[in-house]
């Protein structure tokens, strides 16, 4: 599954969680699709290093980390008002 579809699947998973205030079980529900998907690069990285040299297994690995689509930050600034006394 491609990451978007994957996303997608997840959002799908939590949103109702989340409007229902669960938030620590679609916090959950994150979290271990995030080590499923560690577990599979990692098992193809395995397969990888058992099926070549290692020099050219470290370049197929920098190139596909390379080509992971990694988020862009965001960053929120707050600014906080005084309205005087309450």
């Amino acid at each position: 599954m491609d990451s978007h579809a994957r996303a997608v699947s997840v959002w799908y998973r939590i949103a109702g969680l989340i409007s229902r205030e669960q938030k620590g079980l679609a916090v959950e529900i994150v979290e271990a699709e995030i080590r499923s998907a560690q577990h599979e690069v990692l098992l193809e990285a395995a397969r990888l290093v058992l099926s070549g040299e290692p020099v050219e297994v470290a370049r197929q690995l920098r190139d596909q980390a390379e080509r992971t689509v990694r988020p862009q930050q965001k960053v929120y600034a707050y600014r906080l008002v005084d309205d005087g006394p309450r």
